[in-house]
């Protein structure tokens, strides 16, 4: 359900600017759903969530500020873990392409990508 908030915003975006900008605000919140994807699974929910131990159980891995280890997601077996995953992941898109809307026709594509 989350997911969806990615086309929602889309719609929203590509009503709110000029016709000729319409396929740059479109590719843009591709672009962020994409990217976040491949950045939350091979960061991103190993800084938030790290291996889930305690540390007296693994000594010198996670912490109670940031997370480490399980990188892109290699210690997962089962499917309940994944829709954890996606689910994250979903918040962390949605959270990176109100940005693209924030800044729809005012910054040019490349510094939108760098900022982003």
């Amino acid at each position: 359900l989350v997911f969806w908030m990615q086309a929602g915003f889309a719609m929203l975006e590509a009503g709110s600017v000029r016709r000729k900008n319409t396929n740059n605000i479109l590719f843009k919140n591709l672009m962020d759903a994409s990217i976040a994807a491949v950045t939350y699974w091979l960061l991103g929910y190993s800084f938030a969530f790290g291996t889930e131990k305690y540390i007296y159980e693994d000594p010198g891995q996670d912490n109670r500020f940031i997370g480490a280890g399980n990188w892109a997601l290699r210690n997962y077996n089962n499917d309940t873990d994944y829709h954890s995953w996606f689910f994250q992941w979903a918040f962390a898109g949605a959270a990176a392409t109100i940005v693209s809307g924030s800044v729809a026709e005012r910054c040019r594509l490349e510094a939108y990508f760098v900022y982003t």
